[in-house]
């Protein structure tokens, strides 16, 4: 068994995500299509004399190094889904999706560093890592296979759909986002006071593989996103106009993208220039990036 263990950590992006009624737990039903890219992070965890983590990449500033990291929460979650003593392990990230922006890095880094845990403790199976996986957080359950799939109840329920055909996803991130980013939008949504069904995930789930544009698709988010983020609505209208494209919200945001054709996005991605955002262009990827 090799000492250093690595794996990529693909980013999401949300073709669909309907918010529905909240729960007796207090988290929200949620209806949504994800679909992985090949924008990636890449975590390594080797053996260490007591638990570290480091951080680098162009994203790295800002994310925790110690227990707050979903990443080292992976560890303990599936130490205590096994009913052993966790082992201390150095983990490195480096971060090339940016953070706290609505492309799920660090729960991607956490079913990562679940994954390459698999590969070094035994008697791990996948009921162990889905219990892991959704110990630590929502997404984390999804990005344990990635490509194309419908998520259900708070997103612990992942049912795997045909891979999307190849799309260039031109991602575009503002420079800030908000403090307590997803519960804030949450809390702006039950003030909004609608409620929804899954009907447009139903829809489009059923309709796979096909091809989309922004146009295909939907996020409860967009209704209170623009009023949260300071400046977001005028970025969006910016980059519309630009364009002539439809640009939704990733997640929770405050990232934009387009979807569309793969030789479109080079076109799409000039769009931001001078505007108060980074550009970058990726691409969907199916479940065999994890080959």
């Amino acid at each position: 068994m090799p000492e250093e263990l690595r794996g990529l950590a693909p980013a999401k992006i949300n073709l669909t995500l309907e918010v529905g009624e909240t729960r007796p737990d207090g988290y929200h039903d949620l209806s949504s299509i994800l679909q992985t890219l090949a924008l990636a992070d890449e975590v390594a965890l080797r053996p260490a004399s007591a638990p570290a983590m480091e951080v680098t990449g162009p994203f790295a500033d800002g994310v925790p190094t110690d227990a707050a990291n979903l990443a080292w929460r992976a560890v303990d979650a599936l130490a205590e889904a096994l009913g052993r003593d966790p082992e201390p392990l150095r983990i490195r990230v480096d971060k090339r999706i940016p953070a706290a922006g609505g492309l799920g890095g660090g729960a991607s880094d956490a079913a990562t560093v679940l994954r390459l845990l698999a590969r070094r403790w035994p008697g791990v199976t996948e009921s162990a890592l889905a219990t892991a996986a959704a110990a630590v957080g929502s997404d984390e359950p999804f990005f344990l296979a990635g490509g194309t799939a419908l998520a259900e109840g708070r997103g612990e329920r992942v049912t795997p759909l045909p891979d999307l055909p190849e799309h260039g996803v031109v991602l575009f991130i503002p420079p800030a986002t908000l403090p307590n980013k997803t519960a804030t939008l949450f809390r702006a949504l039950d003030r909004d006071g609608q409620v929804e069904g899954a009907t447009v995930s139903t829809a489009l789930a059923k309709r796979l593989p096909v091809r989309v544009t922004g146009a295909d698709l939907y996020n409860s988010f967009e209704r209170v996103a623009f009023d949260c983020f300071p400046g977001l609505a005028e970025l969006w209208e910016a980059l519309e106009e630009r364009t002539g494209e439809a640009i939704r919200l990733a997640g929770a945001g405050p990232t934009l993208f387009w979807i569309g054709p793969p030789d479109g996005a080079a076109r799409v991605a000039r769009a931001a220039a001078g505007l108060d955002c980074a550009g970058i262009a990726t691409a969907t990827a199916g479940s065999l990036w994890r080959r």
